[in-house]
């Protein structure tokens, strides 16, 4: 009797069936989504493929790095099996080291594509314009010292005319005199 009565209990059906799922189901998709990272490097002149470069990415949450594998003749280069995550980017190239100082997001489930120009003593990504001010941008006027001093005084002048304009207002009352 005490035999039969195990067999049908619902907590064990449940743990049976629990089981079997897991035993069908991939370890994989358990894990934490991955992406993947793919483009081609070039040279200075920015056509030119470079070979036998390998492309580094740190994970800026835990320090993880992972390492391509050396690029082809045609420059190519793949990184699979990147955490979800923020990474920043480092080139090994035959002609030196190469880091950028932008951040990259990577994806769970997806494909970035990423092509990069290396040229020496600065960090220039293909299609991408340089944010750093070259020396014949002007300053705008307003970010210079005498810029930060006129609108400072320009404010207080401001605040003054309108303190002054409301401090004479009074409400009138007749029985006020």
């Amino acid at each position: 009797m005490l035999q039969n009565g195990i067999y049908r209990s619902p907590l064990l059906l449940g743990f049976v069936l629990v089981a079997f799922m897991l035993l069908l189901l991939p370890a994989e998709t358990l894990a934490a989504p991955t992406g993947s990272l793919v483009g081609f490097i070039y040279g200075s002149d920015m056509k030119t493929p470079v070979q036998n470069a390998v492309v580094k990415v740190r994970n800026v949450d835990d320090g993880k790095e992972y390492v391509s594998t050396p690029t082809d003749a045609s420059g190519s280069y793949k990184l699979d099996k990147l955490k979800e995550g923020k990474y920043i980017l480092g080139i090994a190239a035959p002609d030196g080291e190469y880091n950028f100082p932008y951040i990259m997001v990577v994806k769970g489930g997806e494909i970035g594509k990423l092509s990069l120009a290396l040229k020496a003593g600065t960090a220039s990504g293909l299609g991408q314009e340089s944010t750093e001010p070259t020396e014949k941008e002007k300053v705008s006027f307003f970010k210079t010292p005498v810029g930060v001093a006129v609108l400072m005084v320009a404010t207080t002048l401001a605040l003054y005319g309108t303190f002054k304009l409301l401090e004479g207002k009074e409400e009138a009352s007749p029985s006020k005199k």
